[in-house]
Formats: C-alpha cells, sequence, structure tokens
C-alpha cells in the first residue's frame, strides 16, 4: 500500500436514527454507503407527496457513512403527520422495485443486443476481409511516404 493509499474501514454500525424531535423529522446515518444510495433515496422521498425536505450529505470521504435527512409534511392534525421512519421504508421499496424493473427489461432485451452486436462484428469482419484495390493501395503507401518525409 502506498503512503497516499487510505484503506477506508468499515462503518461501526448499519444504521442510526438521529434526532429527538418529532417523529416527522429524522436523520438516518446508513453504514458502508455512499452518494450511489444517499441520492437514489434522496430522489425517491422527493418524489413522494409525504415529504417535504429529503436530503443527504457523505460527511467525510473516508468515512463510509450517508446521512439522509426526511422531514415530512406537515398536517393540519400533528398526529395525523407520517413518521419519517415509515416514509424512508417505503422510499426504499420504491427503490427497489425500480431496479428490479430496469433488470427485468436489460434482461429482456439483452438477447436482441447481443445478436446485434454479433451481426455488427460479422459485417467488420466482411470488411476487413475485403481485397484491396491495387490503386488505393498505392494512394495509401504514396500518403505514408509524403508524411515519412516530412
Amino acid at each position: 500500500m502506498s503512503v497516499n493509499e487510505v484503506k477506508i474501514q468499515p462503518a461501526p454500525f448499519d444504521i442510526e436514527v438521529r434526532g429527538t424531535g418529532h417523529p416527522g423529522s429524522r436523520t438516518f446515518a446508513i453504514g458502508n454507503e455512499d452518494h450511489t444510495l444517499g441520492n437514489s433515496i434522496r430522489h425517491v422521498l422527493m418524489n413522494t407527496s409525504k415529504v417535504e425536505f429529503a436530503g443527504y450529505s457523505v460527511p467525510h470521504p473516508s468515512e463510509p457513512v450517508v446521512h439522509i435527512r426526511v422531514q415530512t409534511s406537515k398536517s393540519k392534525n400533528e398526529q395525523d403527520r407520517e413518521r419519517a421512519s415509515d416514509v424512508l421504508k417505503e422510499a426504499c421499496e420504491t427503490l427497489v422495485a425500480q431496479c428490479d424493473l430496469v433488470i427485468d427489461q436489460l434482461e429482456e432485451v439483452l438477447p436482441s443486443v447481443k445478436k446485434n452486436r454479433m451481426e455488427v462484428e460479422d459485417i467488420l469482419r466482411q470488411i476487413e476481409d475485403m481485397p484491396v484495390d491495387e490503386e488505393e493501395q498505392d494512394d495509401d503507401n504514396f500518403d505514408d511516404e509524403m508524411m515519412a518525409s516530412e
């Protein structure tokens, strides 16, 4: 390991819930995750009407932790306000469903993509195997000679 290389240690926890006020406002510290999960969850949270604010941060690049802040929308009766933990759980389930959908769609089109790629490779091989016209080859040699003499 070089001097500048840092080996990131695993987080000492999987998830911590931070915040002591109303249950509709919490920060969730998720261990061994980064911007990939943070931004994805934030995006899903912001697309639900139950959420007033959602944001994430990675406190430090060498710390394998992402903080996700959730504040649910206020209702007429404060007791009816959604709990941040419930909304986060729903967002995680939605994200899993979206990922499953993408995987299903990729698996559906992958055989045709492979087939198209093989067809393109066959065409390229045919082009490479085509005989070269001697006149064109002489022109290519002339160009090469001109470049070498400069």
